[in-house]
């Protein structure tokens, strides 16, 4: 126990919540990079500005990117809390390490990353990127995949939707269309539409 107390007085807050992250959903690990990046520019963008600024996303080749995360994952890594093997999982020493972590955070916080994890973890990496660039166009100025993005960003939209992962509303502005269009879309490959009410 000495040595989990020891740990959690050194890690920073962006190590706790990838941690926690990680420790969420049964411990289901990450499917990558790209999806760790995401899933905690996600849950970074929702944990206050100071924490936000200190992860210092920025665009990149797969839209948001932060140096510090993927830093600070490495230093989870050397400290056998997490373990890749193109997944990203959580190690036992890392899972008590989260344990402890989950009596500072507020519930609705937990159940936030659960949710965020829940919600793109399943995803592929193109749904993933058509999500993530059409909800913060801003980041994709350096994108390297957000031409093949475009053009089958209705298909991608249309799979986002059929998963449940998205509304029709967000399922529009991901496809590049109005609601009405979309759903005429919808209609056109005999999927129901759902108003979501």
């Amino acid at each position: 126990m000495a040595i989990e107390a020891d740990h959690l007085k050194h890690l920073s807050p962006i190590q706790a919540l990838i941690l926690l992250l990680l420790d969420s959903e049964n411990a289901q690990p990450v499917k990558g990079r790209t999806w760790l990046q995401k899933e905690m520019f996600l849950i970074l963008s929702n944990a206050g500005k100071e924490i936000e600024e200190e992860a210092q996303f920025e665009p990149h080749h797969f839209g948001p990117y932060s140096e510090v995360v993927e830093s600070e994952l490495a230093n989870l890594k050397l400290l056998g809390l997490v373990d890749e093997n193109k997944e990203i999982r959580i190690t036992k020493a890392g899972k008590k390490i989260a344990a402890e972590l989950r009596k500072y955070v507020s519930p609705k916080f937990l159940e936030f990353i659960s949710q965020v994890k829940r919600e793109l973890n399943d995803l592929t990496e193109d749904e993933l990127l058509a999500y993530i660039y059409f909800t913060f166009p801003e980041m994709t100025s350096e994108s390297k995949a957000l031409e093949r993005i475009l053009k089958k960003r209705k298909w991608l939209a249309l799979s986002l939707y059929r998963k449940g992962k998205v509304s029709l509303s967000k399922a529009s502005q991901i496809a590049g269309v109005s609601v009405s269009e979309f759903s005429k879309f919808l209609r056109s490959k005999n999927i129901g539409v759902s108003l979501g009410w």
